[in-house]
């Protein structure tokens, strides 16, 4: 029959819509890397000044056109880096850094007693650990050679203020530091350096998924090792377009976020709460107990890494005891 001017629109809007599913990542699906992390697009967001950046007494988000690049001490001078959350954050006990590192740039050593993770955004780095011997670790931010042994690495305080990593090509890395906490209840006496966090590194994916209990549909992946030695792990958060959390997460833990793929809508603060629209690139700080909620947005998945302290009495340090 005929085709009148409605259906063709409809046919359009049909044609646009496949297209935009053929092209959408979906949980458990290859990817190339975390581009609108360091390359975000333009966001329309009106005239210049305005930005969705946000501080509260309880969370702060802050979004790419809100980062302050800057020298960081003892590391090459070429690298910059942009803080997204630090204690002067309603105290917060770590620190989570975007750094740029040009081609053959290296790293500066944490300060004494501080643990660092580093996951690989952009590029690649090599660190040599040392052990009873030198081992080369290559890290990428693509799995695409036999040589690569991870896109993340944690490096305990013993290791983390000695062990440099060297960019290979234009990197990007994110990087999370804490001062170390030992566990009053581990007994070294008992199973000789079982007090002490090891050196880990892996690739995201390769992770096993974890049953967020019921009614929890996301798909969890954590990134350390559940051991006590450990006082904080990193969380991977996947969620397919429509899902969200069902509890509307209120609890002592303290979380660094950073959004490395996809779009959705965040609740976070105190009573009616604060409704932010957050899309890869955005980082967001959540100070204990404060209200969190997340539901994924189309056209493809949400994405996210996150810092949460865990093992450690709130008792002693004001931190949680459970992962």
């Amino acid at each position: 029959g005929r085709v009148t001017p409605r259906s063709r629109a409809e046919s359009r809007v049909e044609l646009v819509t496949d297209q935009m599913a053929s092209k959408r990542p979906r949980v458990g699906e290859a990817r190339t890397g975390y581009p609108e992390v360091t390359h975000p697009k333009p966001r329309g967001e009106g005239l210049p000044g305005l930005t969705r950046s946000r501080n509260e007494a309880d969370h702060a988000v802050i979004t790419p056109e809100s980062r302050v690049w800057c020298g960081l001490p003892e590391w090459d001078p070429r690298c910059s880096g942009a803080y997204l959350a630090s204690p002067q954050m309603n105290g917060a006990l770590f620190t989570m850094c975007l750094v740029k590192m040009p081609d053959g740039a290296c790293s500066g050593p944490a300060l004494h007693g501080v643990e660092r993770f580093i996951l690989v955004v952009e590029g690649g780095i090599a660190a040599a650990i040392t052990e009873k011997a030198v081992r080369l670790i290559r890290l990428s931010a693509v799995k695409s050679r036999p040589d690569v042994h991870g896109e993340y690495l944690y490096l305990p305080p013993d290791m983390a203020s000695v062990v440099s990593m060297k960019a290979e090509g234009a990197t990007t890395i994110l990087m999370f530091e804490q001062v170390y906490r030992p566990s009053p209840y581990l007994k070294p006496e008992l199973k000789p350096s079982s007090d002490k966090p090891r050196w880990y590194h892996g690739f995201i994916d390769d992770r096993p998924t974890l049953d967020p209990g019921a009614p929890e549909v996301v798909t969890l992946r954590k990134l350390l090792p559940l051991e006590e030695a450990f006082d904080f792990n990193i969380h991977v958060m996947d969620f397919e377009p429509g899902q969200f959390l069902h509890c509307n997460e209120m609890h002592y833990n303290q979380h660094g976020m950073l959004m490395l793929e996809g779009q959705g809508i965040y609740r976070l603060g105190q009573g009616d709460g604060r409704w932010y629209h957050l899309r890869a690139g955005d980082a967001v700080y959540m100070a204990p107990y404060c209200p969190q909620w997340y539901a994924a947005l189309e056209p493809g998945r949400t994405r996210y890494i996150l810092y949460k302290d865990t093992y450690r009495d709130p008792l002693l340090t004001g931190t949680r005891a459970h992962v």
